[in-house]
């Protein structure tokens, strides 16, 4: 349901940008945008549900999340789908940046309607004292080295395409 609303928010800024409609071989693109952003959210949960227990965690490792699609998507799936070959050049990136916005903007909506949802649904477990104790053991205690790691990698993601454009 997450990948469904991020993909959904996100949608605007991809016609806007031109990259739903450069899709010429498939004859609904936004349909095939809705389906690939269900799919693409249930990875979200699986990959960073220990991450996110807190609104700001869960935006910064959703942006991490739809970078990392960003170069999955654009840049290696749908050309290899369309013309059989991945083009990861610096030309190829840069072209592609004004996608990286709304890759961005589905990682984010996509980590916060999963934290909402999630919420909800642990506030239900929390009922159950059986259940409570391997919630609050699931979640991870602040200070871990994993905020330095999300802002290395999506300071990366992005810096590398401009500095080798």
């Amino acid at each position: 349901m997450a990948g469904v609303v991020g993909g959904l928010v996100s949608s605007p800024v991809m016609f806007a940008t031109g990259v739903l409609p450069q899709i010429e071989g498939l004859k609904t693109p936004m349909l095939v945008h809705v389906l690939a952003s269900a799919l693409i959210g249930m990875t979200f949960g699986l990959l960073f549900r220990p991450e996110s227990s807190s609104l700001g965690l869960g935006v910064m490792w959703g942006w991490l999340f739809g970078l990392i699609w960003w170069y999955l998507g654009p840049m290696t799936f749908l050309p290899l789908l369309l013309a059989g070959e991945t083009d990861w050049r610096a030309s190829a990136a840069s072209a592609l940046l004004p996608s990286l916005i709304a890759h961005l903007i589905y990682g984010a909506v996509t980590a916060l309607t999963f934290l909402l949802l999630e919420q909800r649904y642990t506030r239900e477990l929390l009922l159950n004292p059986r259940t409570s104790a391997r919630e609050l053991r699931r979640i991870r205690p602040v200070g871990t080295p994993a905020p330095a790691l999300w802002f290395f990698a999506l300071s990366m993601g992005v810096l590398l395409p401009i500095l080798l454009g």
